[in-house]
């Protein structure tokens, strides 16, 4: 069953609120994997963002991509005047990045006035002294445009989450930031998640270093989606790789370098494995992500996007996604691997899918990050539905990912396909990982000196 976790009370203004809103949801939770979480996307609607993305020239993937210019005090002026273009050119998902606290001379020019709904997202970037002000920045923000969704980074309500060493912020401490868009760190290798036995004093169960890349991000992601009020969004900040602040996952220097010691030859994620990732993420309730900056020597901004689109967009599940009726398959943080019901973390092994009983469709994608075969059972029910699938079709191979589709008949699920994918682009998972911002490549001088404000900021 999904796990609600040990719910820790804090003492903000909304404590209560918080107790409540997590009894309701120790008793919700169990039922999200069995009947499905309600959630619907068209393709057109894919918030899709990139930190390094300011303008057309900086977005590779223009169109499916959307720019957003940063924001500061000294530039409002100048960027103010630029946002009707960017709603016209991105109705509904234009968005800007604040990554100071504005005066509120320049939240009214860049939010309201004339502007006034011309941004849907703001993306705020405020950390350390910073901080404290989010929620007046948020609060004065949906003022000067209501309708907007504002997060800031690492601001998500993860009661529950078990994926790191610590717990990071709660649904009180969400709920009190004035946020209404969950922005969480899916940073595989980061300080904030815990490490596998194989790099020297791990916490985590994971079987070896990529299993524990994977499925971890994957976990939090799924306690935001389970946590997050109605009507929110939930737009994680998403890499292949960053090992800024753990130094466990740094053996060369500041790098992860794949063999360089014992345990760690063909342990980072792939550009395939990112691809997969990303999937599972829009499969677990992400409404898009943002992109930082790949995190892998070589990796290029153009395929950095590239993968990430190829797993957002994934036409098993996007098809079944934009014909109506969409529900998850599962949020569950446990499943049965080769007879037995264990975390995904401590298997390597993960599934998330969507399906609609309207139109008879489900889609599975099992990830196995082992190093070694398994076998997978999935619920008795997925949409009060049973799954009919042989054990030959429900093994996956070491490092593999396997999609399953369902066609529904009366009160079964029967397979129709079953396929490796997500391997074609690149295999390779002894690329050398850094810490941001370090893989950049070609961003704008102004878009590099952000990236490392946001360092240093941590």
């Amino acid at each position: 069953m999904f796990r609600t976790g040990h719910i820790v009370q804090n003492s903000s203004r909304n404590a209560r609120v918080a107790s409540k809103f997590t009894r309701k949801l120790a008793v919700l939770a169990a039922a999200v994997a069995f009947t499905g979480a309600a959630y619907s996307a068209k393709a057109q609607n894919d918030l899709l963002y990139d930190w390094r993305a300011v303008n057309a020239a900086t977005t590779p993937l223009n169109g499916t991509f959307v720019p957003a210019p940063f924001v500061t005090n000294a530039t409002a002026a100048t960027v103010a005047p630029t946002l009707p273009a960017n709603q016209t050119a991105n109705p509904g998902r234009a968005a800007v990045k604040v990554v100071e606290p504005l005066t509120p001379a320049n939240i009214a020019l860049i939010f309201g006035g004339a502007n006034a709904g011309k941004v849907n997202y703001a993306f705020y970037d405020l950390e350390g002294a910073n901080a404290a002000q989010f929620p007046t920045q948020a609060t004065s923000t949906k003022a000067a445009s209501p309708g907007i969704f504002v997060g800031n980074f690492r601001m998500f309500p993860g009661s529950g989450d078990t994926s790191g060493p610590t717990s990071g912020p709660d649904i009180g401490t969400y709920l009190a930031s004035g946020a209404n868009m969950a922005n969480e760190d899916l940073y595989p290798g980061h300080g904030s998640y815990k490490n596998p036995a194989q790099v020297g004093g791990g916490t985590s169960s994971a079987p070896n270093i990529r299993s524990a890349l994977f499925t971890l991000p994957i976990e939090r992601a799924s306690f935001v989606t389970a946590n997050l009020p109605s009507g929110h969004k939930h737009i994680p900040y998403v890499n292949r790789f960053n090992n800024f602040g753990n130094a466990a996952l740094q053996n060369s220097g500041n790098q992860f370098v794949p063999g360089a010691t014992a345990n760690t030859a063909n342990q980072m994620l792939s550009r395939g494995d990112f691809s997969a990732l990303v999937a599972h993420y829009r499969a677990r309730g992400a409404n898009g992500v943002h992109l930082l900056d790949g995190g892998v020597v070589g990796y290029t901004q153009t395929q950095f996007e590239q993968d990430a689109r190829d797993g957002f967009q994934f036409a098993p599940f996007a098809s079944i996604f934009n014909g109506g009726g969409a529900k998850l398959a599962t949020l569950d943080t446990v499943s049965n691997v080769d007879g037995q019901t264990r975390d995904n973390e401590a298997t390597g092994v993960v599934f998330s899918g969507v399906y609609s009983l309207s139109q008879n469709k489900l889609a599975l994608l099992v990830s196995n990050l082992d190093n070694g075969s398994h076998t997978i059972d999935f619920p008795n029910k997925i949409g009060n539905m049973n799954v009919v699938a042989s054990s030959a079709d429900r093994t996956v191979i070491a490092g593999g990912h396997k999609l399953l589709e369902f066609t529904g008949s009366g009160t079964q699920w029967n397979l129709t396909n079953a396929a490796y994918v997500f391997s074609s682009t690149d295999a390779d998972r002894n690329g050398v990982g850094v810490p941001e911002p370090m893989a950049m490549a070609g961003a704008s001088l102004f878009a590099m000196t952000m990236l490392f404000r946001r360092r240093r900021a941590r």
